[in-house]
């Protein structure tokens, strides 16, 4: 992990490549392309009727920041011709930043009291499920801090009706953690859940939805990474496969994962230049 390196590309800022996939291409996409790829020449491919984010002889790189849904079928395509990276970018800390429709103004950044963390990969990876005991197939998770522009809608930032997100911005790379196999998926659970565990167990221990642990559950017991053991009252109990239990530690706060201390992570920078920032003339 070049956390430095990403950095700077953060705070640089790139034109887009001008390929056919970076028509109104957003920052997050093109910041990840330009990390995982510094050459041109290999971005923006063709390859097995698709283009592809970035080729190398050995390996296709597929930046996905959401959508997973449409990224199965591209994956039932190109797995069986050449093994595929899926890069997976998650918000660790984000920073909110609300924009006037009619004169765009910025609201002053305020930070989101969520704080995101690898389990909420499985809102998408569920799509991919089928897929993630393929051998050819690893997903390469990001942990990042951004910030998030977000238009309101017609009632308002608090109505929550027809919000949108016009765009989101990395700022630094907090975390990394890259999965080849069942074992690997299974170390994204919170090394604080023991075996057997039902849903809610997860859902108490992680503090994240029950819609999202349940997604979980699901994908990782289609990855090969969990089996149904039994139930207890109505609920089913899970536990990790004997072989694919991780060997010393899980992703959040474990030793494979190598998060920034406070000071190695970005402050505020205005990102998008071109805008007035609200109150400050």
């Amino acid at each position: 992990m070049d956390a430095e390196r990403f950095q700077m590309l953060c705070l640089q800022g790139h034109p887009a490549d001008g390929g056919i996939g970076t028509l109104r291409e957003k920052s997050l996409h093109r910041i990840l392309k330009l990390y995982f790829e510094p050459d041109p020449a290999l971005r923006e491919q063709p390859f097995g009727g698709f283009v592809a984010d970035i080729l190398h002889p050995d390996e296709v790189i597929e930046i996905q920041t959401r959508s997973y849904f449409s990224l199965r079928k591209k994956l039932e395509l190109l797995l069986p011709l050449r093994p595929v990276r899926v890069v997976c970018p998650l918000a660790a800390a984000k920073w909110i930043i609300w924009v006037d429709p009619e004169t765009g103004a910025l609201s002053p950044r305020r930070r989101s009291p969520k704080q995101g963390g690898y389990l909420d990969a499985f809102y998408e990876l569920i799509h991919i499920a089928p897929l993630l005991g393929h051998p050819g197939l690893t997903v390469h998770f990001l942990l990042l801090d951004v910030e998030e522009y977000r238009l309101p809608g017609k009632g308002g930032r608090r109505s929550g009706r027809g919000i949108r997100r016009e765009e989101l911005i990395p700022l630094s790379l907090a975390g990394e953690w890259v999965a080849h196999s069942a074992a690997d998926y299974a170390a994204l659970l919170p090394p604080a859940l023991k075996d057997p565990f039902t849903a809610a167990d997860l859902h108490r221990i992680s503090g994240r939805s029950e819609t999202l642990c349940r997604r979980a559950i699901y994908t990782l017991t289609q990855a090969g990474a969990l089996r149904r053991t039994g139930k207890q009252g109505r609920a089913f109990l899970y536990e990790r496969i004997p072989d694919q239990r991780p060997s010393s530690a899980s992703c959040e706060g474990g030793a494979d994962v190598i998060p920034l201390k406070g000071n190695q992570r970005s402050k505020s920078r205005s990102a998008m230049p071109a805008a007035k920032q609200e109150g400050s003339g």
